[in-house]
């Protein structure tokens, strides 16, 4: 309704963005609830205003009218149309979606209706339940519908008077049963959960069939009701990661818990992973291989989270590992990219022979535990070119399961970075490479985990020259803290930024790589960097790292974090006209050009994209300096997201085979 209403009330004028949108969709809220509150014809106009942009509220007031036949017509051919009973939602991306919310695709909710009922049993009664299915005209559709499906049997419509409290009054019905014992109805779970397994052989004669699933959960299984599955010959994999996946089915499977099922597209949906490992020492690898006999017990609780406990049934290891999935089941689509991506990551094999990559992890052990003389000192360049030659691949072309598996030797040598200052600075060099960009590999968060606390034990060797590739190290990795860790990183730094002329130029790149910074302290970066680069270009010096950090702090498409993270587009207004008289052209204007092309690319996101007069201005200075048209034309419409231009944000390599989002083209 408001992509229809916009152009009655701004004309030729500009589109509307921020916060102006977001009122027009308020009132287009309110317009259709009116409009659907009570019958009327269909020529019936209903009118709204918003403010506009003028000084005087009355003067500048925009007024559009739309007729409920029109809202009618978005309202039962967009949500609610017509449609078979073998119809089926449409996957490909369609008009009705926003950034980072789990819309559907396809938004005709009678498509998903009948593909949910697709098989069930005959509906004999429907109960209405939350605020959009409060007018009469939109359940009279539905039960309508339904019965066109049943050959003629509509449905019984239960009682309810209150459909947008019917939840909150539930809960509390709930809580006062719960509270004072009295009697209750108990349904039981409504899916029954199965866990992926592979049977031996799997991986040879097996692979490309579908995989096995066991039931841990059965349907109609009550809350805190316990499943013991003791006879199940099961193995799990230790020390490497390990991916659990479970799969729910709302069909009426008849299965026990710990019985074996293969799993088929129509019956088994995937709820998202769990990914993990579980470690033991070394000893008691070496003593028990790289599988321990398991068995399984799981239970529901009450808020939905399965809880599954793995049980070691070796004689020497007496340990239990909890598990705990969210059986809420998220059917955006991103499931299944998610789930074909991490399969794809845990079949991943390092890209060099098993017997090197032993002899590596053993040369780095080797080498950081030996006191070495200043003739033959430890260095990175070094160390990774006998790295090049075990391997005969050049750095560059290690995959993701090597530069980590390389990690797990250079963690058990941290203690060693205090032999020297070389041994540290060497040791920050390579956990940067190894770990770049934080992550996109499995099991990343853990490992992160890890150097978060190998930093709380402080630098061996505080100073000037071990800072620095502190700096490099936490921009390298920067993807893998949340913000309260960025921000716990940076905090201290402010100081320095505010009270020192000679600032760093890895601490100012730094701060741009930490895009999950609050809005408070990046809107404090942005003025204190634009002034300081306007300060020495105009001095003839050099201001690449303020134009670089810039770049990446008003950036409209973060490279992992949220859309919640980009500042608002009058920052990149400010620095423009700050930067505008200056001259953008020759590779000196380099920084400058790549800062523009970052802050005002155009997402199709109105409360992030800069305005589109702004959008010409930048895109004609950038013409101008020489910038290509297929560039500039980011700025001036829309360009879908790919992952080259991701990548292209953090400024080098990344490890082959990493996923780091977006599309491939």
């Amino acid at each position: 309704m408001a992509h229809r209403l916009q152009p009655r009330l701004v004309g030729d004028g500009e589109p509307l963005t921020g916060q102006k949108w977001e009122n027009l969709v308020a009132r287009c809220r309110d317009l259709k609830e009116k409009a659907l509150a009570v019958d009327g014809s269909a020529d019936e106009f209903f009118s709204l205003s918003i403010s506009g942009r003028g000084a005087s509220l009355l003067s500048s007031a925009m007024s559009a009218r739309m007729t409920r036949g029109e809202i009618h017509k978005i309202l039962f051919e967009g949500f609610f149309p017509e449609c078979d009973r073998a119809a089926v939602p449409e996957t490909a991306r369609g008009a009705f979606k926003e950034w980072g919310l789990p819309y559907a695709t396809d938004s005709a909710i009678t498509k998903h209706l009948a593909a949910f009922l697709n098989g069930l049993p005959r509906v004999d009664a429907i109960l209405f339940n939350g605020g959009s299915l409060f007018p009469i005209l939109v359940r009279e559709r539905l039960l309508l519908q339904i019965g066109n499906w049943q050959e003629g049997y509509t449905p019984l419509s239960l009682e309810n008077r209150e459909p947008d409290l019917a939840v909150a009054l539930g809960a509390a019905r709930y809580g006062r049963i719960l509270h004072t014992k009295e009697n209750r109805i108990e349904a039981g779970a409504p899916r029954a959960i199965f866990l992926e397994v592979h049977r031996k052989g799997d991986a040879h004669h097996k692979a490309s069939g579908p995989p096995s699933l066991v039931c841990i959960l059965p349907r109609g299984a009550k809350s805190g009701e316990r499943f013991a599955m003791d006879d199940l010959a099961l193995s799990l994999q230790i020390n490497r990661p390990v991916r659990f996946q479970s799969h729910y089915s709302t069909r009426g499977i008849k299965v026990k818990a710990g019985g074996l099922v293969d799993w088929n597209e129509k019956e088994f949906h995937p709820l998202l992973a769990l990914e993990t490992i579980i470690k033991l020492d070394d000893a008691e690898e070496k003593r028990m291989g790289k599988t321990l006999p398991v068995s399984l017990s799981a239970e529901q609780n009450e808020l939905g989270l399965l809880q599954i406990f793995l049980h070691s049934q070796h004689a020497d290891v007496k340990q239990t590992w909890p598990l705990e999935f969210n059986l809420r089941p998220h059917e955006s689509g991103s499931v299944t990219a998610k789930r074909s991506h991490t399969e794809a990551m845990i079949k991943a094999e390092p890209n060099v022979s098993a017997e090197a990559m032993v002899m590596a992890q053993e040369r780095i052990q080797t080498l950081f535990s030996q006191r070495i003389d200043k003739r033959d000192k430890l260095t990175a360049t070094r160390l990774t070119k006998s790295l090049e030659e075990m391997f005969g691949r050049p750095k560059g072309e290690w995959n993701w399961v090597v530069v980590r598996g390389l990690w797990e030797a250079l963690e058990k040598s941290f203690l060693y970075r205090s032999n020297s200052i070389d041994h540290e600075e060497t040791w920050l060099i390579l956990a940067g490479y190894f770990l770049r960009p934080g992550f996109g590999a499995i099991m990343d968060e853990a490992r992160m985990d890890s150097l978060w606390r190998l930093k709380e034990g402080g630098q061996a060797f505080p100073g000037k020259r071990i800072r620095l590739q502190e700096h490099i190290l936490w921009r390298r990795v920067a993807g893998g803290l949340d913000r309260q860790r960025q921000e716990r990183l940076f905090s201290p730094e402010l100081h320095s930024l505010r009270g020192t002329k000679g600032v760093s130029p890895e601490l100012i790149r730094l701060s741009g790589a930490l895009e999950r910074l609050g809005h408070e302290i990046k809107t404090e970066l942005i003025d204190f960097y634009a002034d300081s680069a306007k300060n020495l270009l105009k001095a003839k010096q050099y201001a690449d790292p303020y134009l670089n950090a810039l770049g990446l702090l008003l950036n409209r498409t973060p490279l992992y974090a949220g859309p919640e993270a980009v500042v608002s587009p009058d920052k990149v207004e400010q620095v423009f006209h700050i930067f505008s008289p200056l001259d953008w052209s020759g590779p000196q204007g380099l920084e400058m050009q790549t800062l523009f092309l970052q802050a005002a690319r155009v997402v199709d996101n109105r409360s992030l994209d800069v305005a589109a007069s702004l959008r010409k201005k930048i895109g004609s200075k950038l013409e101008k300096a020489g910038v290509s048209s297929l560039k500039v034309a980011r700025v001036l419409e829309f360009f879908p997201v790919v992952r080259a231009d991701q990548v292209s944000l953090y400024g080098e390599s990344l490890p082959p085979g990493l996923f780091v989002g977006g599309s491939e083209s």
